[in-house]
């Protein structure tokens, strides 16, 4: 049986939890991000391609363009 733990193991475990929520967290902002940017890229290569996607995804074609607004990339000025 493992031993009970006392309030620091248990401070550690909750930090050890938080920063693998944040991983968690961050990793999937990125992945988001690279999708939206991908689908942005993927709109373009012919007229109507749009709605095909939004077709592909079961979405809306506004929430393409709300999304591919979202993550574009920053310009850097």
């Amino acid at each position: 049986m493992t031993p009970r733990p006392d309030e620091q193991a248990r401070a550690e475990l909750r930090d050890l939890v938080t920063k693998a929520r944040k991983h968690r967290d961050d990793e999937h902002e990125r992945v988001e991000a690279q999708f939206w940017q991908e689908i942005d890229r993927l709109q373009k290569r012919y007229h109507g391609a749009q709605q095909d996607i939004a077709d592909d995804l079961d979405i809306k074609r506004n929430q393409i363009l709300r999304q591919t607004k979202r993550y574009q990339p920053a310009v850097n000025d």
